[in-house]
């Protein structure tokens, strides 16, 4: 029988109990994944949903620690009030102006600029700008393409008079909840 003190013992478990919250270090091998000029690197069934958001990086890609996007959004639109509870996102303003909301504050954002929002932060954003603008959104960890795969293709097929009931139902899927409506007008126009 192996003899272990107590303190041993102790010091084990509570390296153990502790060991979960300290900070995972990423290792991602493989290979290198280049995304050409309007290509998506995930194939989304829905063309709407590919002309908005072609993913430039997949889960698989990064071995589970990020997925990427270039956004596309209209002239005075984008995304409801929400919250996500799995993701962090970082947004970069290719081109264009956005006004974005978080926690509460405005923040107005040029081509250049960039925005970090932590899970459990309440936020949305529009396109201010005349014409159609560009952002490249990465969200830590990775999957959010099919997020995006589910809400192009449930948005498609629904009417505007329940639209929003959809959208409730698959955001609380992928942990986000839905709290109010878009700064302007949706992304997607409803049929």
């Amino acid at each position: 029988m192996v003899n272990i003190d107590r303190r041993t013992l102790l010091s084990a478990f509570g390296i153990a109990s502790v060991s979960p919250l300290l900070p995972a270090r990423v290792a991602v091998r493989g290979k290198v994944v280049v995304t050409k000029l309007g290509e998506s690197r995930f194939k989304f069934s829905s063309a709407q949903q590919a002309k908005l958001t072609p993913c430039k990086l997949t889960s698989e890609d990064s071995g589970g620690a990020c997925s990427a996007f270039e956004l596309s959004a209209r002239p005075q639109t984008g995304p409801p009030l929400h919250v996500h509870h799995r993701e962090d996102e970082w947004y970069y303003v290719l081109s264009g102006e956005f006004l974005f909301k978080a926690g509460g504050e405005p923040h107005t954002m040029p081509a250049g600029a960039s925005i970090w929002l932590p899970r459990d932060i309440p936020h949305t954003w529009a396109n201010t700008s005349s014409a159609e603008a560009k952002l490249i959104l990465v969200c830590r960890p990775g999957g959010f393409e099919r997020f995006f795969e589910e809400m192009g293709n449930t948005m498609e097929h629904v009417s505007a008079a329940n639209a929003n009931g959809k959208m409730k139902e698959v955001m609380a899927k992928y942990g986000i909840d839905l709290l109010g409506p878009p700064l302007f007008q949706p992304l997607r126009q409803q049929h």
